[in-house]
């Protein structure tokens, strides 16, 4: 068993930092920055503040990320085992810069555009209104007639036609996503990311920006093919075999077949 002690990881000011493998890795708010140890000149503690210091060819100034707001003691180990890790490496040309090879990854989450803002809006609209509209109107009918008492039945029946409401909006935006997302979408392989436990598995793949997404599914594949949207690219759709798509369609129209029932219903029982 190894004696040396695990590298910490720093945390402070928003920041982290940690070593894994053969690079840094500092995630910020917005951005996660990878570095590799071979772009390390140097690791330097500052009682709670640790500044990581690039290579770069002689008489350049170096490139510096500092993560402040850490525990003195885990700066200190910190830099020790950065420092023992660098040592084992060769040493690179004089010319080399290290900067080179320090990649950026975004975490920004990509804001709305104006279709994608009222895309959003008209699924809402969609997805309440004609429960709403019938809840609120049978009970006024009932009122307005003098029957009170049949809003202990208009009530539930109004809520159950807002559920079904719900339900077969949310089945008609997926049955949507399985049959247009393939033939129109961007469509990629995501991994699984998370050990197999037969329930619903992690899967992440990267989008356009370069930000990492994740989706979870039920499934034993190490990878699946999934399409996204460009303008939204964190929503993505599992790519179905047709049969698949076809059940899912006959699903999502008896889902409207009972929420237009209910409509009747209750607006014919509102009425007589």
């Amino acid at each position: 068993m190894s004696t040396t002690p695990s590298t910490p990881v720093l945390r402070g000011g928003g920041a982290v930092l940690r070593h894994e493998d053969d690079a840094l890795t500092l995630r910020r708010r917005d951005e996660e920055l990878r570095i590799p140890l071979q772009a390390v000149r140097d690791v330097i503690p500052d009682r709670r503040a640790v500044t990581v210091e690039l290579r770069v060819p002689a008489g350049g100034t170096p490139a510096t990320y500092r993560i402040d707001g850490v525990s003195e003691a885990a700066a200190d180990l910190f830099a020790v085992a950065v420092g023992t890790a660098l040592a084992a490496l060769p040493e690179p040309d004089p010319s080399f810069d290290g900067a080179s090879l320090v990649t950026t990854r975004s975490l920004r989450t990509p804001s709305l555009s104006t279709g994608a803002k009222a895309q959003h809006i008209a699924s809402l609209v969609i997805a309440l209104g004609p429960g709403v509209v019938t809840l609120i109107l049978t009970c006024v009918l009932v009122v307005t007639k003098g029957e009170a008492g049949m809003l202990l039945l208009a009530v539930p029946m109004g809520l159950v036609t807002v559920f079904f409401n719900v339900a077969s909006t949310a089945a008609t935006y997926g049955t949507f996503q399985m049959w247009l997302f393939p033939r129109h979408a961007i469509t990629v392989m995501a991994v699984r990311t998370s050990p197999y436990s037969g329930k619903s598995e992690k899967y992440e793949y990267t989008g356009p920006s370069g930000q990492t997404h994740s989706c979870y599914r039920s499934n034993y594949a190490s990878q699946i093919e999934i399409s996204y949207h460009p303008d939204s690219p964190g929503d993505p759709a599992v790519v179905h075999t047709p049969l698949t798509r076809v059940a899912a369609t006959i699903g999502t129209l008896l889902l409207w077949a009972v929420t237009a029932g209910l409509i009747f219903v209750a607006m014919m029982a509102a009425t007589e």
